[in-house]
């Protein structure tokens, strides 16, 4: 993989933390929902400490509170949420199976948005082993959402990187620019995905100065959020866009070391070092 696809890649995977790491929280009704809520919330702090399987008994109890009273989006919500435990335990095919009895489940009333983010997650689920399937759940999320669901700007990210890795980098630009209108103003971190995936196509379409001043929008974004690793990442892009003045890519990708070694990421600090111990071109 050359730089610019490690570069890309490394975007992709911020997205990806970001769509997973997220729960899915829903609208608090009744003392069964406070509940279920609660055990949502114990759930996701077990799913941060890394304790996967605590989280998912506390996600299940979550489920049969919900399906006690039958609450639909309680139900979806909770489903969308043990999907990104079974992930995080490597037993894909139950996640999979989890996210289907969101979007495909037709006697509780599941809204467009979540069964549309069940289809967003499904697709980040497979595609790197199965791109058509990503890019057909893809499709599928986009129907779901129509035109104004909450997802609606990552799903144009994820269609950005796919289109990007295809080698579609026009088409890859078009998606992030959509995405980045679509998100809300306040989701500064999917934001800067969003330009990250901008910058990327940008250096794959050879026009890498139009990338700098994306990137420096994206790391101002990340820098006020405390967001170690996409900082890393923008950084990492940097350099690369400024490949034709080698001390300066240099200096980028020294302060995208400095600060993978500081924040433990390994393989930040491996790619950064393999990239600097490179003869200058």
């Amino acid at each position: 993989m050359n730089r610019m696809r490690r570069g890309v890649a490394c975007a992709f995977w911020v997205l990806a933390a970001g769509l997973l790491g997220g729960c899915s929280t829903p609208v608090v009704r009744s003392a069964a929902d406070v509940r279920a809520q609660g055990y949502n919330t114990q759930g996701m702090d077990r799913f941060k400490a890394g304790d996967l399987p605590r989280a998912l008994v506390f996600f299940q109890q979550a489920l049969e509170v919900g399906q006690s009273i039958e609450d639909d989006d309680a139900i979806a919500a909770t489903r969308l949420n043990i999907s990104m435990v079974y992930l995080g335990m490597g037993l894909q095919d139950e996640a999979l199976k989890q996210l289907d009895l969101v979007m495909d489940e037709r006697r509780l009333a599941f809204s467009a948005d979540r069964r549309a983010e069940a289809a967003l997650r499904r697709a980040m689920a497979v595609q790197a082993s199965d791109r058509d399937s990503a890019e057909q759940a893809l499709d599928r999320a986009g129907v779901l959402c129509g035109g104004h669901c909450s997802v609606r700007g990552k799903i144009l990210n994820l269609k950005a990187y796919v289109a990007l890795d295809a080698g579609r980098a026009q088409e890859a630009l078009r998606l992030a620019q959509q995405a980045q209108g679509a998100l809300d103003k306040e989701d500064s971190l999917e934001r800067a995905n969003a330009l990250r995936l901008q910058s990327s196509a940008y250096i794959a379409m050879k026009t890498p100065a139009a990338a700098v001043p994306l990137l420096h929008e994206a790391l101002k974004m990340d820098k006020a959020a405390g967001a170690s690793e996409k900082i890393y990442q923008d950084l990492l892009l940097l350099g690369q866009a400024s490949m034709d003045r080698p001390e300066l890519a240099k200096d980028y990708w020294t302060r995208a070391h400095d600060v993978a070694v500081a924040a433990k990421n390994e393989a930040g600090s491996r790619r950064t070092a393999r990239l600097l111990a490179a003869p200058a071109p």
